[in-house]
């Protein structure tokens, strides 16, 4: 601040300088055809004047440097400037009663305000190409069987997502427990959003057959599909060599349901809410704009 009231110092006295200098250039510029001698001694003069006023600027520039702030005034032309003013409660209350309901108590297109202003604690979160994303707790409705729920805004500050990651489970080498914690979930997204579409890429098993191939016993290889809650069912999971999801669609809502197997081999849910209509709606602005 200090450096920026040196220069703005500097920028007040220099000018100045350059004025009070071309005005005797130009006086001593009429005197040059009758008195030569008396022009020289003026650019002289001017010379010294303009260097005493840059010693000046110097020296004050100097003293503002050393000058503590509270006892530095400046001459500053007082701006009107916008005010950016926060939602009121008011304006946050009105907003929500116009949303819809969406999943955890919470409400579709809401701001990031109107989430905080129903209790919500939210907790800056890194997630790629996912702007405005939060971690949620406090929510207005018991996260039962979630350890984490994330939500994302996006840049035009909606929610538009919701996404809840189910508790681990200590699942056995099949993942039973973990497909019926899915299929029970399946059945009830089902029952509120309809359209269940499932999918599920299983894991390759390799076997040995004898066939006759012209008139001689051979032994030849087949990949066959392994089945869903096979024994090796949670370790397929968790490589990646198998997967099992399913999506919903009613409403405008969009959900997908998957079964997932981390690192240390505990399955779990997840369960990813889109609102399709806000998408819609962004896509369509996009469009006019074109």
């Amino acid at each position: 601040m200090l450096k920026k009231a040196a220069l703005l110092t500097m920028s007040c006295l220099i000018p100045l300088g350059f004025a009070q200098a071309q005005d005797n250039a130009d006086f001593y510029q009429d005197l040059l055809i009758s008195d030569e001698f008396k022009a020289n001694e003026a650019k002289q003069q001017q010379q010294k004047e303009m260097q005493q006023q840059m010693m000046n600027a110097q020296e004050s520039a100097r003293s503002l440097l050393t000058t503590k702030t509270k006892n530095l005034k400046i001459d500053v032309p007082q701006v009107e400037r916008r005010k950016v003013l926060a939602p009121s409660d008011k304006e946050v209350a009105a907003e929500a009663q116009n949303l819809a309901a969406a999943p955890f108590g919470l409400l579709w297109k809401a701001s990031v305000a109107t989430i905080k202003n129903m209790g919500v604690i939210l907790t800056p979160a890194e997630q790629e190409d996912y702007v405005n994303s939060f971690v949620a707790t406090q929510l207005p409705v018991d996260a039962k069987n979630f350890r984490r729920i994330q939500l994302t805004f996006g840049e035009e500050d909606e929610l538009w997502r919701i996404i809840a990651y189910g508790d681990f489970i200590n699942d056995t080498p099949s993942a039973s427990k973990g497909l019926r914690m899915y299929e029970m979930y399946a059945r009830l997204l089902n029952q509120k959003y309809g359209n269940q579409k499932d999918f599920y890429t299983p894991a390759m098993k390799t076997i040995e057959k004898e066939v006759v191939v012209q008139g001689r016993q051979t032994i030849q290889t087949e990949q066959v599909p392994e089945k869903m809650g096979n024994p090796n069912f949670l370790s397929q999971l968790q490589q990646g060599t198998a997967s099992l999801y399913s999506t919903f669609e009613g409403n405008g809502i969009g959900v997908a349901l998957a079964l997932n197997v981390d690192g240390g081999g505990k399955s779990y849910i997840v369960i990813d809410y889109k609102n399709l209509k806000i998408l819609q709606e962004r896509e369509d602005e996009a469009l006019n704009i074109l």
